[in-house]
């Protein structure tokens, strides 16, 4: 309890919309629903609200498994507000425009907080203990322009589909879809979980660097060996023998640290493992700015 309250801001308006979803996108829901069978609206109702339950329960609890529900969900419900809007249209002769403005609105809103940067440092930070403090890495460029959100995509739909089958009644499909979909969600599940795994972490003796994305290992950046610590010159070359470029060419500020001595660093590729002697490291935090001042006052040069 005591971490939960130890959140920063954007988790608790996260927490309080979230709270709120069922006056904003669950009130368009249901009208939407009214064009269904009783007992399909019943089951579908009862869904959203065993799911509007399992996002909340995540945002009170700032572990890694929770912020990727939340960032799966959050987005997820735009479509559930947009989705009944069209619904309630097509079915119902339209929603009142106060009411489908506040649904859609209200998930937006929501979803833009969980993704903000500050959301996922206070959420993964709850595994921190005693003076550490762990600050996200951004995903690699590649992974953000198309697989991330095609995984995403993937995942909401393996369990939608199936559960909307069910509550229709559509049994044959449905068992067909549980099987394939949810199977497909696991493994999408089990990739973007990488991505709330990926990050920095503050010792009492320096900083680890930890993303499985790129290295075999996590390794530790010792303040005494820390030459420099600060942005990224333009200019780097990044083919340099004594380079580890771990930042995945992420969008935005990329910060370089300089040791003066040589630390082993095992990358993540195909094939036999290799050690490599490195002196330089590139990575990139989600808020390099916050990732500077936490350095500064832990007094790790710059």
């Amino acid at each position: 309890m005591r971490e939960a309250l130890r959140a920063h801001p954007t988790l608790w308006l996260l927490r309080l919309l979230w709270l709120a979803m069922p006056w904003s996108v669950g009130a368009a829901a249901a009208d939407a629903l009214g064009a269904c069978s009783e007992s399909s609206a019943r089951i579908l109702s009862a869904e959203l609200w065993a799911i509007w339950a399992l996002v909340l329960t995540a945002t009170l609890v700032r572990q890694p498994w929770a912020l990727t529900v939340v960032r799966i969900a959050a987005p997820a419900s735009i479509a559930v507000a947009v989705g009944s809007v069209i619904a309630a249209a097509a079915w119902n002769g339209g929603l009142a425009a106060p009411r489908a403005a506040t649904a859609i609105a209200g998930a937006v809103i929501a979803a833009a907080v969980a993704m903000l940067p500050e959301t996922g440092n206070s959420v993964v930070d709850g595994l921190s203990y005693g003076n550490e403090r762990r600050l996200l890495l951004r995903p690699p460029f590649l992974l953000a322009v198309a697989p991330i959100p095609l995984v995403w995509a993937a995942v909401v739909a393996g369990v939608t589909v199936p559960l909307v089958l069910w509550a229709i009644e559509q049994w044959i499909w449905a068992a067909v879809t549980t099987i394939t979909g949810f199977a497909a969600a696991a493994l999408g599940l089990r990739s973007l979980h990488q991505l709330a795994r990926r990050w920095v972490v503050f010792v009492p003796n320096g900083f680890v660097l930890h993303d499985a994305m790129a290295t075999r290992e996590p390794f530790l950046l010792r303040r005494a060996d820390v030459a420099a610590l600060g942005p990224a010159p333009a200019d780097i070359d990044l083919e340099a023998h004594d380079l580890a470029d771990i930042s995945g060419n992420a969008l935005g500020p990329v910060l370089l640290a300089e040791l003066n001595v040589s630390i082993e660093v095992v990358p993540r590729a195909t094939g036999t493992a290799q050690v490599h002697a490195v002196s330089r490291v590139l990575f990139s935090p989600t808020r390099p700015g916050e990732m500077l001042a936490e350095a500064a006052r832990r007094r790790i040069p710059r």
